[in-house]
């Protein structure tokens, strides 16, 4: 069974998801014998999947007849399932601690984050403090952390993130989140204290990031 209950796509486009993925260029005319359901019902939940940008069809001349239209999935329909990254990366982080030690599981986990921050740098150029931190959070819920910041009665923000984006390696390395946390520092230029993370068992990870001395509110 394909893992897409999350997507919403319902039992009967998650069944024409994973025949299109196993059997490649399909017609409506197979996945309806496939299913045993009605070649109508399939066309319509065939729109849907096309409509939503996981399928794509074509005409395909067979030997003999009129072109059938033929369907397939789209590269966007691999989001639909799931990736297991951390195990790979896990092993990797496993080896370079092994032939390099310590040190260099850090040195390579510190050349991480500052290339993340070389990346959103620019992004975040001759913003005013308060814009700065909207935008590093809209930044954030793109990565798919699901951030959301809220400013306080004092002028600091709470930054949180309701969601890990990789969770099992973060249990195992403390450093992605302590590296989290000094990118946070440099992109906002200002003091960045962690509350709580979720790799630690809470329910979100949360940052104090308190107002620079001086700076007045950019609203």
């Amino acid at each position: 069974m394909v893992a897409v209950i999350k997507n919403g796509l319902g039992a009967s486009r998650e069944e024409i998801v994973h025949q299109l993925r196993a059997r490649g260029g399909v017609s409506a005319d197979e996945l309806a014998a496939a299913l045993g359901v009605s070649k109508q019902c399939v066309r319509k939940h065939l729109e849907v999947l096309e409509r939503e940008g996981y399928v794509e069809h074509a005409p395909e001349r067979g030997e003999r007849g009129r072109p059938a239209h033929v369907f397939r999935l789209t590269s966007k329909a691999e989001e639909l399932f799931p990736k297991r990254y951390d195990l790979f990366a896990k092993a990797v982080l496993r080896q370079i601690g092994e032939v390099w030690g310590e040190s260099g599981l850090n040195t390579i986990l510190c050349g991480c984050a500052g290339e993340m921050v070389g990346d959103l740098r620019p992004q975040l150029a001759r913003l005013g403090f308060d814009a700065r931190v909207r935008r590093l959070t809209e930044l954030l819920g793109e990565m798919g952390y699901e951030a959301e910041s809220e400013r306080l009665a004092d002028g600091s923000y709470l930054l949180t993130e309701w969601n890990c984006p990789q969770p099992e390696l973060a249990r195992e390395y403390r450093q992605l989140c302590d590296q989290e946390l000094i990118v946070y520092r440099e992109l906002l230029e200002t003091e960045v204290f962690r509350e709580s993370r979720i790799a630690g068992g809470a329910t979100r990870c949360a940052y104090r990031v308190m107002r620079p001395k001086g700076v007045i509110s950019d609203e």
